[in-house]
């Protein structure tokens, strides 16, 4: 019987957390499909190159004013390694 018990809990632990969201995706607005959709201009499944750097530097500029004041994320004007990393960990996890 334990074992049934068990392996009942162990079936709703997997099945959970399969369909649980991560926690960033409900706090950061920024994602990759977001970002493909902004960057896919024509709306055609296709993104240009003038997409692409117009929809990062949207992504960049945003980022900027969140992390303003945070000496690890930036200095000055410019955006530190770390800024970066958690950039591209924002619309992208393995980054």
């Amino acid at each position: 019987m334990k074992k049934r018990h068990f392996a009942a809990a162990m079936l709703s632990m997997v099945l959970g957390a399969g369909f649980a969201l991560p926690a960033h995706a409900a706090e950061d607005p920024w994602n990759f499909e977001k970002v493909f959709r902004m960057a896919d201009m024509k709306k055609d499944g296709m993104i240009t190159r003038e997409g692409f750097l117009q929809a990062m530097g949207m992504l960049y500029d945003s980022k900027m004013k969140e992390m303003k004041g945070d000496p690890k994320m930036v200095k000055g004007n410019a955006m530190t390694r770390e800024g970066l990393r958690a950039v591209l960990n924002s619309v992208y996890h393995g980054a």
